[in-house]
């Protein structure tokens, strides 16, 4: 059984965390800490099964069950071994009006282009599904991917400002891919 515990092994988390992301993608955990002290909807997690640890998570609550996961990572020495899925079933069972996330764009010239195309084909196996919007939010373009229609851009929106005031752009997916040239 998979649950989401509060953070209790902040040397493990924060070395899950380092590994998983980028640093580009990546605030300062102390950062993180702090911020989910200050607002009652950040949540980080350990994510647990069978009373292991197996990876770290940090989400948005948003009302009526639904949620935009920030960060999701499996520890590096368990993946491949179903509990990616297992998790974001466990996360559909928990925010059962749906979840969003944000998904790099596979462009070309990426340094990351084979996880990236991994990491879009696992959430679309998972039930995940391109929702035909992009973000640009902290550097990069982003497919938002969502697991009902119930949970919306306008949901993703507030959910961003919970974290910061960056500025946050959506647009449908198309024109996304012609401001890449694609």
């Amino acid at each position: 059984m998979i649950t989401f515990e509060p953070i209790t092994n902040e040397q493990y988390w924060e070395k899950i965390y380092l590994e998983a992301f980028p640093e580009r993608e990546r605030s300062p955990f102390a950062d993180l800490k702090a911020l989910a002290a200050e607002r009652e909807q950040l949540r980080l997690n350990t994510i647990v099964a069978d009373e292991q640890a197996i990876g770290v998570m940090v989400w948005v609550e948003l009302g009526q069950d639904k949620a935009f996961i920030l960060y999701f990572a499996i520890d590096q020495s368990l993946r491949g071994g179903g509990y990616g899925s297992k998790v974001i079933d466990a996360l559909k069972n928990r925010f059962q009006n749906g979840f969003i996330l944000e998904a790099e764009f596979q462009e070309p010239d990426a340094d990351n282009l084979e996880q990236r195309e991994r990491r879009y084909a696992f959430y679309e196996k998972n039930g995940v599904v391109d929702s035909q919007f992009a973000s640009r939010a902290f550097g990069g373009i982003y497919h938002l991917m969502r697991t009902t229609t119930s949970i919306t851009v306008e949901d993703y929106l507030a959910a961003v400002q919970v974290l910061s005031d960056y500025p946050t752009a959506v647009a449908p997916k198309t024109q996304a891919l012609e401001a890449l040239g694609r």
